[in-house]
């Protein structure tokens, strides 16, 4: 018999003896809302597992599924629009109330139409992938894969507010790639920003949120979306070119650019090379008519952005080889799996400093696992010829703006921490450390830099979560908290049920959250304080 089971609520695998979840707190007792699928419900003839739902949208609800014949977690999109429409409670077959058939039969087609163009595109496209499109409950489900990433914006926050030009092209190099494939069929985002474009810790990335671009924004992203999709317009290729020039300027320049419609009005935005003098002019120039406010005169599409990104440095190279053999052309499919590898190495480097700095005992308990890696890594360098090889310098104890200055020889990871006693921006860590011998091929370094005492975090959303999930996670995040157990009707034993500082809210870390949970009578530590203890209870109704 096995000792595993699987959790009807998160579809984790859970101990076979445990009364309640671990990860999520589901203890069997919690369902759906009324009028969506109950946990526990399968379709697809049997093959897809429903969970708690996840999020509810205007026309659309996501529910952690789980693909039986895989063995692997999946979200499946249910297309249930918010009014119109009446449900059985029996068989949950969906029918539109009278008047609304229309209606609902376009919002139905246009549904099965984005989400099977969206399974058609290619396997190596940066989108999430459209497993299965099922009919059925007079409705239409998507599967998705279940991708589990942070988002741009966080990456942004956690590597100091920004990324160098090269980063962010490489970041951004597979988004660009899956808008134009999208494109080609017909499909449009209108509201690319930091938030829908999501890293995984093996570098993958993907991009949320695709449409036909019939369907209406319900939430715009400011300062990102293009003056025609945020004034409600169709939204067309030169709608994401906009986009994508201000995640370009988000990430470089660190700060969001004027809302479009502002810019309408009275536009205050200034070039890249404005602000800062190290972005290349083409640079900036790309970016910038890449987000011009007249969509006519703006540029047409991903392929002329991308152009435009290494016009100038493409120029100065051919007249500098003009005296030269002409060159090979290089295999496209090589250069492909180059900037592949390339991408990986460098989201693997970023994630793995972030998960190093969401690790509170990064120089306790890692220390073994460092000095292993240290001594793998001495023995495949002393097999390399010692004139490719390079020590990396000692910059503990240094500003970070001076270690900076050996930018042309080694490249950098900026990790902000804090250590008491530290002054703001000195280097209290770097991996690897001062002596170790690099590649020419490997000359990133970690630094580690002591920040403000009263930094700022943006908070994240706790409601939901298991209380001691939701400790871990505020300590991840260097955030200060207490936890207050309070009833409340109708929530959940154990979990989160609101929070003093509204989610993507900044908090200074010298302040503290409070978060309040429904307490658990069964955990000592969960009881909320006011109530009467047990054997009180007991005693009081004894006495009646």
């Amino acid at each position: 018999m096995s000792d595993r089971k699987l959790c009807m609520c998160c579809m984790s695998p859970v101990p076979a003896d445990a009364l309640a979840c671990p990860s999520c707190g589901y203890n069997g007792s919690q369902q759906n809302p009324d009028g969506l699928l109950p946990i526990g419900s399968r379709i697809g003839k049997g093959k897809y597992l429903i969970g708690r739902a996840e999020e509810i949208h205007t026309e659309c609800v996501d529910y952690i599924g789980f693909d039986v014949s895989s063995y692997r977690r999946c979200t499946v999109r249910e297309f249930l629009p918010a009014g119109g429409i009446t449900r059985m409670s029996g068989d949950m077959s969906m029918q539109p109330l009278e008047g609304a058939e229309k209606r609902f039969r376009a919002g139905l087609n246009r549904f099965a139409s984005e989400y099977g163009a969206m399974r058609d595109l290619p396997d190596d496209c940066s989108v999430p992938k459209v497993r299965d499109l099922i009919q059925q409950n007079g409705t239409v489900y998507a599967v998705i894969e279940k991708f589990s990433g942070m988002t741009l914006r966080e990456l942004l926050r956690r590597n100091g507010g920004t990324l160098s030009v090269e980063q962010t092209k490489i970041v951004m190099d597979p988004v660009m790639d899956a808008l134009e494939a999208a494109h080609s069929m017909g499909l449009y985002h209108g509201n690319l920003s930091p938030d829908n474009i999501l890293i995984n810790t093996n570098g993958d990335v993907r991009v949320e949120e695709f449409h036909t671009g019939e369907r209406p924004l319900t939430q715009k992203a400011v300062g990102f979306c293009s003056p025609e999709c945020e004034s409600g317009e169709k939204a067309s290729p030169n709608s994401d070119v906009y986009s994508i020039g201000a995640v370009f300027y988000r990430c470089v320049i660190g700060r969001t650019p004027q809302d479009a419609l502002q810019r309408k009005n009275f536009d205050t935005l200034t070039t890249m090379t404005e602000v800062s003098e190290d972005v290349p002019e083409e640079v900036s120039s790309a970016v910038w008519n890449a987000m011009l406010v007249n969509r006519d005169n703006r540029t047409s599409s991903v392929a002329d952005f991308r152009s435009m990104l290494e016009e100038n440095s493409a120029g100065e190279l051919a007249d500098t080889d003009a005296a030269e053999p002409e060159p090979d052309i290089p295999d496209p499919a090589s250069e492909k799996d180059r900037k592949k590898a390339n991408r990986w190495k460098f989201l693997a480097i970023m994630s793995a400093g972030l998960l190093l700095v969401m690790t509170a005992v990064y120089f306790g308990s890692l220390e073994t696992a460092k000095r292993e890696r240290a001594r793998r890594r001495a023995e495949e360098l002393n097999n390399l010829p010692d004139e490719i090889l390079a020590e990396a310098p000692d910059y503990l104890g240094l500003q970070v703006t001076e270690a900076e200055l050996d930018r042309m020889s080694f490249d950098f990871v900026i990790v902000s921490t804090y250590v008491e006693g530290k002054e703001p921006g000195v280097i209290v860590g770097q991996d690897p450390h001062p002596g170790t011998k690099m590649s020419l091929d490997h000359r990133t370094i970690m630094l580690f830099v002591n920040r403000s005492k009263d930094t700022t975090a943006v908070v994240p959303d706790l409601r939901g979560l298991y209380v001691p999930n939701a400790e871990q996670l505020l300590k991840e995040y260097g955030i200060k908290y207490t936890v207050v157990f309070k009833a409340k009707e109708g929530e959940f034993q154990g979990l989160v049920y609101d929070q003093s500082v509204e989610p993507k809210e900044t908090i200074t870390l010298s302040d503290t959250l409070t978060i309040t949970a429904q307490p658990d009578p069964s955990n000592p530590a969960m009881r909320d304080p006011d109530a009467p203890k047990p054997e009180e209870a007991q005693s009081d109704a004894g006495q009646e």
